[in-house]
């Protein structure tokens, strides 16, 4: 991360750090990514100064305009930030060609896939966060990629083989390719989607196994996952409503991938949720609707909190884990920071953990 001038900033510039006025209130979260409006906020506030991520949401190094043009920043070959915005550029380009008629480029999604997964396995804390960046006109993408680590690190806490580790997350990549043979319209949408148009939305697993059925080299579990990821074990889902033992393991993974990281992220007709928030709705609808153990490992992998892990609150206010409760991974017994007062959350079900600090 870098410190640099308000007026060094441009759209695209991500937030390292919370933006705070004098009453402790933050005018922008951490992770944001600028825009114009931003901009204005910051320039009305006068803030002078601010802490950004020394890469563009664009995966691009943040060059600050007082640095001289022949002084290049060099980019950290490991930047964890840098790679995930990179494949979601490079999803972008990819559905593009296939928007445009182009067979799935199978060496190139392999590629980007594995990156994917080293950085997912090796950073389980930011895979979570990455909600934060996700862009509402480009939550397409996004989502693509955050569910192809999310469903990596599922799938080794699981206890899966490299291999199968490999298959599930390019099944994840590739799970809405059919979306991008959808009517672009309906996908960017405003509202909420009419019945007509979600039947349309519901044929994406079929277009997508279209796509990828008469490619060779894809396993056909890959096939099987991309075809079944919105399949539920009570026979609810689609486009067949099969029953769990029907359902490939890989789909019953990817699923709940998929699931998590959407109900967390903003959309353009909602806002995004807090991951604790969404795991105890997740907790809530489990039963025939997603894989019990997948779900769990969901939960043990987000909740890892610990003694003293320092946390916002729902309603705004601090406060610091002080005792685990087994049985509500979600809700521990918390000291708030401004008054000590204990609260044990497991009897206080209007409040949520909002966010980790610590």
């Amino acid at each position: 991360m870098m410190l640099v001038k308000t007026e060094q900033l441009v759209t695209g510039c991500i937030l390292a750090k919370d933006v705070k006025v004098i009453t402790n209130r933050a005018i922008v979260t951490k992770k944001t990514i600028l825009t114009e409006k931003h901009l204005e906020v910051l320039e009305a506030y006068l803030i002078d100064s601010v802490e950004v991520e020394s890469v563009l949401a664009s995966g691009e190094p943040f060059v600050p305009n007082e640095v001289p043009k022949d002084k290049k920043v060099q980019q950290p070959k490991n930047n964890f930030i840098s790679i995930y915005s990179k494949s979601v550029q490079a999803y972008k380009s990819q559905y593009s060609k296939w928007q445009a008629g182009s067979t799935i480029d199978y060496v190139a999604v392999r590629n980007v896939t594995i990156q994917l997964i080293e950085q997912a396995l090796n950073n389980e804390k930011e895979v979570i966060e990455v909600y934060h960046y996700s862009d509402e006109h480009d939550y397409i993408y996004h989502h693509a990629v955050a569910s192809t680590m999310i469903s990596s690190i599922l799938a080794a806490h699981l206890g899966y083989e490299k291999k199968d580790i490999v298959q599930i997350a390019i099944a994840a990549f590739l799970m809405d390719c059919g979306m991008s043979r959808i009517d672009q319209r309906i996908i960017q949408s405003n509202s909420l989607l009419n019945r007509e148009e979600f039947q349309q939305i519901k044929e994406h697993p079929v277009m997508g196994y279209q796509m990828v059925s008469k490619i060779p080299i894809i396993q056909d579990e890959i096939k099987i996952a991309i075809l079944q990821h919105h399949e539920r074990p009570d026979k609810s889902g689609y486009p067949f409503g099969l029953s769990s033992e029907k359902i490939h393991r890989y789909s019953k993974i990817i699923a709940v991938a998929d699931v998590f990281h959407a109900m967390i992220c903003k959309r353009k007709y909602k806002a995004k949720q807090s991951p604790f928030k969404v795991l105890e709705l997740l907790q809530q609808n489990t039963f025939g609707k997603f894989d019990l153990e997948v779900v769990n490992v969901l939960i043990k992998v987000i909740s890892h909190l610990s003694v003293g892990a320092k946390i916002v609150l729902s309603d705004g206010k601090e406060a610091e884990v002080t005792f685990l409760e087994k049985e509500y991974p979600t809700r521990p017994l918390i000291k708030l920071k401004d008054t000590g007062e204990f609260i044990p959350l497991k009897q206080r079900l209007d409040l949520y953990i909002d966010k980790v600090i610590s």
